[in-house]
């Protein structure tokens, strides 16, 4: 029914002021919401199934067929199938797989407070300074304003400007020592997440990792121009200042060890450190070299030259790294070969576009089948391609061939353990990522396969709240990583251009051709101001939880004046933030209805003030009623004529609605009687 309220011409005027009540009943019942009662419901049913039974007709059958399902939502905000009551986290926070709290952090940007931003990041994320520069971000694929504008708010450097800026670091509290002491192995996002997390909690923390420098694939996979050292050891330092100890150069023999060694539980979080091979006949030539195995020599410090050709293999983010790190080493030419086209690959599009600007070339539709020891590999036409029956093969030449297809790890030093493993992970309990040998629990890409940083985070989050539980003999608090805001922030004062812009901000990179031949920092630093700006595009779904219940509550009113429009996800969201400006007649009924004081209708300094989520939508100057004092908009204004004793004079009086109704009521009773003498 909402779709066709939505459609003006589907709903003659008499049918939508009714048509909207029964829908807005029903989004009450389905958030366990007002105080709808079924006999209300059942009313509103039957006085739409008078003027539009085609409409009213399965609503009312639904009702007698379904009178107790109904009764146990209404009565007990229960649901049978589990789909009503949920909470309405904003999408962005729900797609982030560390739960960030998105709106709130970008309002504190906006707002110029940095310090809160990052104290809202602290909660959420020990890294949010790497996670600005190097995530992803899936929430901007999640981002309502996708639907508004088309373009999504510009979150990720959000947490990047936050760190860089803020002048108060968060002061982080540890409980008192428990008296027990876990051990982690690896020293990548999901260790330093897990060892951040349970030190806050009292734990004695050790992580152990093999390599010379800490950070794991932030310091060996991801190249320096995209997460320079310095930032990345910065956000190390305050999870060692919370007493956690990190021991590097070690080699772990065996996952029971800790255990043998008194450590009353361990975390396995190395992720996955070597190459795939490409499975094709060759694919063993000192010249083919996997694409981590280049970044990490690079990264070590080995400087390993390439070139003049390269080709890569692969789609995705190491890929690109892979591409764009061989021009930094020698390269003057380097092609990237994919089975399927740009619109596939699941790199994110930003990075394409910055290999793309460097030079690198994509060739698309094409898989390698075998490498020849002159340097020469074979591909065929990919299954994907529309010509794959008709084009032949071809051969190229290259001085390096990088695999950029994925990675593995090396499980050998689970040998005598219970420990499972299935596809070159390490098999655990979804929920409490515990393995099968008690005490020893698994996070990260060795659990979950090779994925992103923030995905790793979230990963660590779970496994320290699991750990947790599990040495402390109490119940995890799973609930307490959902998504959830983290923090009451203000609206921020914006225009209804600005809601609704798709001038989407970007960060300016340095030249191309002059970046491709140095390992700097290859973006420069995004303006606070420029920042905050592009913080007020958010539509703060964290507080206007898309229900749609202020938009029906005007319908009903015949007002008319508020426009939503259906996100992907099924989630309502204002698209019009300038046709309230023209029609609201300010009578509050919108702000009646709202569960989350996400649009607000009050009196200030001699006006009527619509606002929806910080956004002022009308302005209307206040009148007196001529009859009971009280103000109201002068939109919803009604004059009542009448003349004096001597029939002469015409008298104009100004009414409030409420008035009007009543002075029209008597009026009505005035003529019937009048009628009558007659």
């Amino acid at each position: 029914m909402r779709a066709q309220l939505h459609t003006e011409d589907r709903l003659s005027a008499s049918i939508r002021p009714v048509a909207a009540r029964v829908t807005r009943i029903i989004t009450e019942v389905t958030l366990g919401r007002g105080n709808a009662s079924l006999k209300e419901l059942a009313g509103a049913v039957s006085e739409l199934e008078s003027v539009a039974p085609e409409l009213a007709g399965p609503i009312a059958a639904s009702l007698k067929k379904d009178k107790t399902e109904w009764e146990n939502h209404i009565a007990r905000n229960t649901c049978s199938a589990g789909t009503c009551f949920l909470p309405r986290s904003a999408p962005c926070q729900v797609a982030c797989p560390a739960h960030i709290d998105i709106p709130s952090m970008m309002a504190h940007v906006g707002h110029g407070d940095f310090s809160k931003s990052l104290e809202v990041l602290s909660k959420d994320t020990p890294l949010p300074d790497s996670c600005g520069l190097v995530c992803p971000a899936p929430c901007e694929y999640e981002c309502v304003q996708n639907t508004v504008s088309g373009e999504p708010v510009f979150i990720r450097p959000m947490k990047h400007v936050a760190a860089r800026c803020a002048e108060i670091r968060p002061e982080l509290k540890k409980a008192a020592p428990t008296g027990k002491k876990i051990a982690i192995v690896g020293c990548g996002p999901a260790g330093l997440t897990a060892a951040y997390y349970l030190a806050q909690k009292g734990h004695s923390v050790e992580i152990f990792d093999e390599r010379e420098h800490p950070g794991g694939v932030m310091r060996y996979g991801i190249p320096n121009y995209r997460l320079p050292d310095y930032k990345l050891y910065a956000e190390i330092d305050v999870i060692k200042n919370l007493g956690v100890k990190i021991h590097l150069g070690y080699t772990v023999r065996q996952a029971r060890e800790f255990q043998d060694k008194g450590y009353d539980a361990t975390l396995l979080a190395t992720g996955m450190q070597n190459s795939k091979r490409l499975g094709v006949p060759g694919d063993d030539q000192d010249f083919v070299i996997g694409g981590m195995d280049f970044l990490s020599a690079v990264r070590s410090g080995k400087n390993p030259r390439v070139g003049p050709h390269v080709i890569v293999i692969g789609g995705g983010n190491a890929a690109i790294d892979v591409a764009m790190t061989a021009f930094r080493q020698g390269a003057t030419k380097v092609q990237m070969w994919y089975r399927r086209n740009r619109k596939q690959m699941p790199a994110n599009p930003h990075e394409v576009e910055l290999a793309l600007a460097e030079g690198v070339e994509l060739v698309e539709f094409w898989a390698p089948t075998r490498i020849f020891p002159d340097k020469r590999i074979e591909f065929e036409r990919s299954r994907y391609a529309p010509d794959a029956k008709t084009t032949p093969p071809v051969t190229v030449r290259a001085d390096q061939i990088f695999a950029g297809i994925g990675q593995e790890a090396d499980l050998g030093w689970l040998d005598g353990t219970k420990i499972e493993t299935k596809w070159g992970n390490i098999v655990c309990d979804p929920v409490t990522l515990q393995t099968g040998e008690p005490g020893i629990f698994a996070g990260g890409d060795i659990a979950h396969g090779a994925s992103t940083v923030v995905a790793a985070i979230g990963s660590g989050k779970r496994a320290a709240e699991s750990i947790h539980s599990w040495l402390m003999g109490i119940p995890a608090d799973f609930e307490s990583l959902e998504p959830k805001r983290r923090d009451e922030v203000p609206f921020l004062p914006s225009t209804p251009q600005q809601r609704t812009s798709s001038d989407r901000a970007h960060i300016e990179e340095n030249d191309p051709l002059t970046r491709r031949v140095s390992h700097d920092f290859m973006q420069k630093d995004w303006d606070e101001k420029v920042a905050a700006v592009e913080a007020e595009r958010c539509l703060r779904c964290d507080i206007c939880i898309g229900c749609g219940l202020c938009e029906l509550a005007c319908m009903e009113v015949g007002a008319e004046a508020l426009k939503m429009v259906e996100t992907k996800g099924g989630r309502m969201v204002f698209k019009d933030f300038t046709t309230p400006a023209e029609k609201c007649i300010g009578c509050g009924a919108c702000t009646s209805v709202c569960p989350t004081g996400a649009i607000i209708v009050e009196d200030r300094d001699g006006f009527r003030i619509t606002e929806i989520t910080g956004t002022i939508v009308r302005k209307q100057p206040l009148q007196v009623c001529s009859c009971c004092g009280e103000t109201f908009s002068a939109s919803a204004r009604q004059y009542h004529k009448t003349r004096d004793t001597l029939g002469k004079k015409v008298l104009e009086e100004m009414l409030c609605p409420a008035c009007a109704r009543i002075q029209s009521a008597k009026s009505m009773k005035e003529m019937q009687w009048m009628a009558q003498l007659f």
